[in-house]
């Protein structure tokens, strides 16, 4: 039997030419192993691992050197404090996404929002973490793929929320009944160009449905812009996250489709990465 000390430092080995962050991947493995903290991998490094635990330990490591993401080994994310299951019909949430959640909060309470819509709802972080911060909002989540769907219901379940969030399958908003006050979305942004360049991790593993924007990568802002004026009410807010180098045509839409008050705020890194607009009335 191996110690938790031990197992960590050689998987770090093992992983330092197939991870940039070979010391942090191998602690999340071994806390999904354990089934515990960072405090108590600090505090145990001496504590010997049984066979299975090793074995499972060792197994999760070399999925890891193939590029497999970390969050699709132990099958779950962390997102705005909570826990997101996540499989490979979803895209694993991103620590920038946060920004969208907490401008939609931000919104809600400012305007009284109380409809929502998740556009493109993936794993339901986006809108599940809404929800269970505002349990005063009613929350729909909307994606093509089912298997998405099952995903964001099981996170519903799991969160305390399934039975006020609604679900639509839809292709965009195909299916979709009422009105809303706010429609919050992640959609596919990736252009042609930059699928190329994207890392194996990414690429290789993540659903290239919830990837590619179409060449430009600006398609699906495109389509939601053009019919969103039918799902809002007037003063309801539409928000965005963005690739890095759409801001210029996507509040260009934005301007062209009965929106006002056009607002762009960038992420830590100083990169453009929401963009939310106002619908106003017909004139």
């Amino acid at each position: 039997m191996t110690t938790i000390g031990a197992a960590l430092a050689e998987a770090e080995k093992e992983l330092t030419n197939s991870s940039v962050t070979p010391r942090l991947d191998a602690r999340v493995l071994m806390k999904a192993v354990v089934e515990q903290d960072d405090l108590f991998l600090l505090m145990n490094r001496d504590f010997k691992l049984d066979e299975e635990k090793e074995r499972k330990f060792l197994e999760m490591v070399a999925l890891r050197r193939t590029g497999r993401p970390v969050a699709y080994i132990v099958g779950y994310k962390e997102f705005m404090g909570y826990r997101f299951k996540v499989t490979q019909d979803t895209l694993i949430p991103r620590p920038d996404t946060e920004l969208s959640v907490e401008e939609s909060i931000r919104r809600i309470r400012e305007k009284s929002y109380i409809e929502v819509l998740d556009l493109c709802s993936g794993s339901g972080a986006i809108g599940l973490s809404i929800a269970k911060i505002l349990d005063f909002t009613n929350v729909s989540l909307s994606d093509i793929n089912k298997g998405a769907l099952l995903v964001s219901m099981e996170n519903a379940q799991a969160m305390g929320l399934h039975g006020r969030i609604r679900f639509y399958e839809s292709d965009l908003f195909e299916r979709i009944e009422g009105k809303f006050d706010l429609i919050v979305s992640n959609p596919p942004y990736i252009s042609g160009a930059d699928m190329e360049t994207l890392p194996v991790t990414v690429k290789d593993f993540e659903p290239e449905t919830a990837l590619y924007g179409g060449k430009s990568g600006l398609d699906f802002y495109r389509k939601i812009i053009s019919k969103a004026g039918h799902y809002l009410v007037e003063g309801g807010t539409l928000l965005f996250e963005i690739g890095y180098d759409q801001r210029e045509e996507v509040e260009r839409m934005f301007k062209e489709n009965r929106f006002n008050n056009v607002l762009t705020i960038k992420d830590l890194a100083g990169h453009d990465r929401v963009v939310s607009g106002v619908l106003v009335a017909e004139t």
